[in-house]
C-alpha cells in the first residue's frame, strides 16, 4: 500500500495534469474564437495525442472539423465531422450537429446529389431545408417548394417560418419569370444581331453587327473581280442566316440562364446561411 507521501505526490500529479489539460482546452477555444484556425487545429491534435482516451475527444474532433471548415478545407472538415460521428451514438447531439454541418458543406460545395442522399427520408427540419436549397439551386422548383413546406411544419421558430414562406412564394414565382420566345428572337434576328439583343447577349450582338457591317463595306467598295462580289456576298448571307438561326436556337439556353440568375437571386436574399444557427457543442473547456 503506498505511503501517505506517495499518495500525496500522486494526488498532486493528477491535479497538475488536470490543470494542464484544462489549460490546453482553454487554449484551443481561444485560438478558434480569435480566428487562428490553423493553430487551433495543431492545439487540438496535441490534445488528442496527450489524452487519446479522454471523454472530450469527440468534441475536440468537432473543433478540428470546424477549424478545417473555416479554413476552406472542406474535404478534411467532412472527414473529421464523420470522425465525430464514429465516436458517439447516432442519437447524440454531437452526431446530429455533425450531420447538419456535413449537409451544409455539401450544399455550399454544390454537391447537390450528396445533400439529397443525406436528407433522404429525413425528419430533421435542418436537413429538409438544406435539401430544399439543393433542389432550388438545381431549378427543381416543385421539389424545393415541397421541402420548404415540409420544413415549415417542423420548425417552431417564427423567424424560420417567415423565411420559408418567402422561399415557397419564390419557388411558385419561378413559373412567372418572363421567358424569351423563339419566334420573337427569329423576328428580331432579321436585323443583324437583333436576336441577340433581344436575349441581352450584348457581346454576341456587337460581334454579329460588326462582322456583317465589315463584310457589307467590302461589298460596297468591291473591286472589279467576280470574286470580290461573290466571296463577301456569300459570307454576309451565311453570317446573316447563322445569326437568325442561332438566335432562335439559343432561346432555351437564354431562358435557362435567366432561371439560374433567378435562383441565385433567391439564394442571395434568403440563403441557407439563415439556417446554420442550429445547436452545436459549446466551448471545450466547459465540459472539462
Amino acid at each position: 500500500m503506498p505511503s501517505p507521501a506517495v499518495r500525496q505526490l500522486e494526488q498532486e500529479w493528477k491535479s497538475y495534469t488536470s490543470f494542464q489539460k484544462i489549460e490546453l482546452l482553454n487554449f484551443c477555444d481561444f485560438l478558434f474564437d480569435e480566428g487562428h484556425f490553423e493553430r487551433s487545429i495543431l492545439a487540438c491534435f496535441r490534445f488528442v495525442f496527450l489524452y487519446p482516451d479522454d471523454e472530450q475527444i469527440p468534441l475536440v474532433y468537432y473543433r478540428i472539423a470546424r477549424s478545417y471548415e473555416e479554413s476552406g478545407l472542406l474535404d478534411l472538415a467532412i472527414e473529421y465531422f464523420q470522425q465525430v460521428q464514429g465516436e458517439v451514438g447516432p442519437a447524440s447531439s454531437e452526431f446530429v450537429s455533425a450531420q447538419h454541418r456535413i449537409a451544409y458543406i455539401r450544399l455550399m460545395d454544390a454537391d447537390y446529389d450528396a445533400v439529397h442522399e443525406i436528407a433522404s427520408e429525413a425528419i430533421d427540419p435542418y436537413l429538409i431545408v438544406f435539401d430544399g436549397y439543393a433542389s432550388l439551386s438545381q431549378r427543381e422548383w416543385e421539389d424545393a417548394r415541397s421541402a420548404f413546406l415540409k420544413a415549415g411544419k417542423r420548425f417552431e421558430s417564427p423567424g424560420y417560418r417567415r423565411i420559408l414562406r418567402r422561399l415557397i412564394r419564390a419557388c411558385e414565382g419561378a413559373s412567372s419569370v418572363p421567358k424569351k420566345k423563339g419566334s420573337t428572337a427569329g423576328f428580331y434576328g432579321i436585323f443583324p444581331g437583333g436576336g441577340r439583343v433581344y436575349q441581352q447577349d450584348w457581346k454576341g450582338a456587337a460581334g454579329t453587327l460588326i462582322s456583317v457591317s465589315g463584310l457589307g463595306l467590302q461589298l460596297v467598295f468591291r473591286g472589279s473581280s467576280p470574286f470580290s462580289l461573290w466571296i463577301p456576298g456569300i459570307a454576309v448571307a451565311s453570317l446573316y442566316a447563322a445569326s437568325v438561326m442561332g438566335s432562335t436556337q439559343e432561346v432555351e439556353f437564354s431562358n435557362e440562364a435567366l432561371l439560374k440568375r433567378y435562383a441565385r437571386g433567391i439564394n442571395a436574399k434568403l440563403g441557407p446561411e439563415n439556417f446554420v444557427d442550429f445547436p452545436e457543442p459549446g466551448p471545450l473547456s466547459a465540459g472539462s
